[in-house]
């Protein structure tokens, strides 16, 4: 539990310098000062394949030197996105070259490593603001024939049961996996997602129509079938806040 209630955010650094490690762990603590409803645990670590052998899943915001004596913060960023899409990643860099190519991980921000405190304060309290925003809805632990996934409900569009397989249609692309319809939609009770037929699980939240016997799912029309039609539209009309 966090003091006063509040929610305690777990912060990973990754960082080989020392000094500059230092640096950025006393700007955090100076932003704690200041700001008593920042609560949060901090683990450093100094080498790429220490951060990887050990993680979690569990990190809410991670700070990546980009420049590290095993691999790059880059190569880091995208094997951490195979198993984690929900948390945020900030690189830590002395050239800023390497910002552009954080879009391809989902990368928030970046620190230029001689920022003074009084910028990486303002960078921080814009990304937690960010995190403050996002409703993390169900996160679930997805197995699949690559390994484990951390995936938050609120990136998934559909389920989907195609060809013996069970497809999960995400914000960056198609997860197969193996598993049942049934288990998702009791883990999925309280993210606001209805089957419109027995092949497909969906999230309201991208529900963009109904236009006939189809629903238009993000750029995808699934069938509604009749059986569920009153139940589907029922759960839809009450997301969005109809009668």
């Amino acid at each position: 539990m966090s003091r006063r209630g509040l929610r305690m955010l777990k912060i990973g650094l990754l960082e080989d310098d020392r000094e500059q490690a230092e640096r950025l762990i006393s700007f955090l603590s100076q932003y704690q000062e200041t700001h008593p409803q920042f609560v949060y645990t901090l683990q450093r670590y100094s080498w790429a394949l220490d951060l990887l052998d050990h993680y979690e899943r569990d990190f809410d915001l991670l700070f990546l030197d980009i420049r590290l004596p095993d691999m790059t913060g880059m190569e880091v960023a995208h094997r951490i996105r195979e198993i984690d899409r929900n948390v945020m990643i900030i690189f830590v860099t002395s050239v800023t070259q390497y910002a552009v190519e954080g879009y391809s991980v989902q990368a928030f921000d970046y620190i230029v490593k001689s920022i003074g405190y009084e910028f990486f304060a303002a960078k921080l309290e814009r990304a937690l603001r960010v995190l403050s925003y996002r409703k993390p809805g169900v996160v679930l632990d997805i197995k699949t024939r690559e390994g484990s996934l951390r995936l938050s409900s609120d990136m998934i569009h559909y389920f989907e049961v195609f060809d013996h397989n069970l497809l999960i249609h995400t914000d960056d692309g198609v997860i197969k996996q193996w598993g049942s319809l049934s288990r998702y939609e009791k883990q999925l009770l309280s993210a606001h997602f209805a089957r419109c037929n027995s092949c497909y699980l969906v999230n309201l939240k991208f529900v963009r129509g109904i236009f006939g016997n189809e629903v238009l799912v993000v750029n995808d029309r699934l069938v509604v079938s009749k059986s569920r039609r009153k139940a589907f539209l029922q759960a839809l009309a009450q997301y969005k806040g109809g009668g």
